[in-house]
């Protein structure tokens, strides 16, 4: 890679009006503006991987005083857009703790953790559409919201003045809604960890509970926002009853919403409307967003793909329709005896091809020595307790990986000591991949680890197939793991 990339973004930039406030060996931040507040921070490898986040930090230019609000909402709403455009991203959202006022939040951090592109698009398509994605955004959510700049604030007479200097500019109010008041008080326990106000642009009286991480806003103008962005972009997931709640598919994107968070949801749109919500809930890693017009409620609730991975094998054995749609017949053959070395190597290649994966190594020969591990990855993970206003919630771990092959259901009296052969390694996770199913013994097992502060992560044959159905190019180098029913049109990266 070369000069290339960053002439490129850098061009981008200018033509869209956007900020590159930032660049130092391909890494880059682009920002909007200050009304908008956000930015996107991209990484590039020497190996043209590309990494990415975004940040919600406003500034006092347009929004005076505590500008948790700002933040607040302005995570939301592109959050919302990144859920239902065409970007089809489920993010996470992570609130930065002011560092020294209560009850204030610095920012906001939204990590990409179900990204919907293809490995086979080039990087710079990547790039275009990450970029010109900010700018489209901005452009619609402004147009809903009325831009709060001084030039926009001006022509709608909401500027005051005094011997020609600006006294009050989008001042916001710290008074409380009745309404949310009532309601809050009346569905949950006493909370002193609470921020709620109003401004004049965006228009919006606001409630965030941190306690209870709930948040409500009523704003004619955000939930018309919102709903144009479902009426116009395809959302219309399949929607599965679990035992425990509803498995959300949306294309490639996998989503969980347990009834009882379903019925938090509704007990709020009752008792703020009288009515119930009109769209379907939007569900991202670790938030609920709903839509009672004029009201947008917002729980943290967790809700990505690892609730949704809980959750199917929980349904795994259940009705014939939930199977046709969460588990379709295979395009792929799997040979009865799988070559353990082979499978090995297919498992190194799909992790290399994780956007959160650093590297992936094989310590050793297969059956030589290698003390229990077969690959040894660094792992970046989102983890919300190194968050500060200067570091995402990223942190990067070194993970032990086994892969183990069967005929049958891997059981746990077929991976064992593996709290040793962690910590044996000097590691901090647990990976497995497995080319049949876990037991649930062994599902039990696994997750009992995260308890003991030892992460872990699994992958079983239907994981296998989701990564190689976007990474087909891959299965002719391994015949000796699968192979194909159909036709399939293999395109090579190189």
């Amino acid at each position: 890679m070369n000069d290339e990339i960053t002439i490129y973004i850098s061009n981008l930039c200018d033509d869209l009006g956007l900020i590159l406030n930032y660049e130092n060996e391909y890494h880059f931040r682009i920002s909007t503006d200050n009304a908008s507040g956000l930015s996107i921070f991209m990484n590039i490898e020497e190996s043209e991987k590309l990494s990415f986040h975004y940040l919600i930090r406003t500034y006092d230019v347009f929004y005076s005083g505590d500008r948790t609000d700002a933040h607040v909402i302005l995570g939301l709403m592109f959050s919302v857009f990144l859920r239902l455009s065409t970007t089809k991203f489920s993010t996470s959202i992570f609130d930065i703790p002011h560092p020294v006022i209560e009850n204030e939040i610095y920012g906001r951090y939204i990590m990409p953790e179900q990204i919907n592109f293809s490995n086979e698009i080039e990087l710079k398509e990547k790039i275009f559409h990450l970029i010109t994605s900010i700018h489209l955004w901005r452009s619609i959510f402004w147009s809903f919201a009325g831009c709060p700049c001084n030039e926009c604030m001006e022509k709608n007479n909401l500027i005051e003045y005094h011997k020609g200097f600006i006294i009050s500019n989008n001042k916001r109010d710290y008074s409380m809604n009745e309404i949310f008041k009532d309601v809050i008080k009346s569905l949950y326990e006493t909370s002193f960890e609470i921020n709620h106000g109003s401004r004049i642009r965006p228009s919006y009286d606001y409630y965030y509970d941190m306690k209870n991480e709930v948040t409500v806003i009523k704003s004619k103008d955000l939930s018309q926002y919102i709903e144009t962005l479902y009426k116009n972009f395809d959302f219309s997931p399949s929607i599965l009853s679990g035992v425990n709640g509803n498995l959300i598919v949306d294309d490639k994107i996998f989503n969980f919403i347990s009834n009882e968070a379903k019925n938090e949801i509704r007990k709020l749109s009752h008792a703020l409307t009288n009515e119930n919500i009109k769209y379907p809930i939007l569900p991202l890693e670790n938030m609920l967003i709903a839509l009672a017009k004029p009201y947008v409620i917002a729980l943290g609730r967790l809700s990505g793909f690892s609730e949704f991975k809980i959750e199917r094998e929980v349904v795994r054995n259940r009705h014939n329709k939930e199977a046709e749609i969460l588990f379709p017949i295979p395009s792929f053959i799997w040979l009865e005896k799988v070559c353990p070395e082979e499978f090995e190597n297919l498992i190194k290649s799909l992790l290399e091809r994780e956007p959160n994966i650093k590297t992936v190594r094989k310590p050793a020969p297969i059956n030589q020595g290698d003390k229990g591990r077969d690959l040894i990855i660094e792992w970046a993970q989102i983890d919300k307790r190194f968050i500060s206003k200067n570091h995402p919630p990223i942190n990067t771990i070194k993970v032990v990986g086994q892969c183990k092959t069967s005929i049958k259901t891997i059981g746990k009296n077929k991976v064992l000591d593996i709290r040793d052969t962690v910590e044996t390694h000097k590691s901090s996770g647990y990976f497995l991949a497995v080319n049949t199913q876990l037991s649930a013994a062994l599902t039990e097992k696994l997750e009992s680890l995260r308890e003991k502060n030892i992460w872990t992560s699994w992958w079983n044959r239907d994981d296998i197939e989701i990564r190689l159905s976007k990474n087909q190019d891959l299965i002719p180098k391994f015949p000796n793991v699968l192979k194909v029913k159909h036709k399939v049109k293999f395109i090579d990266k190189n």
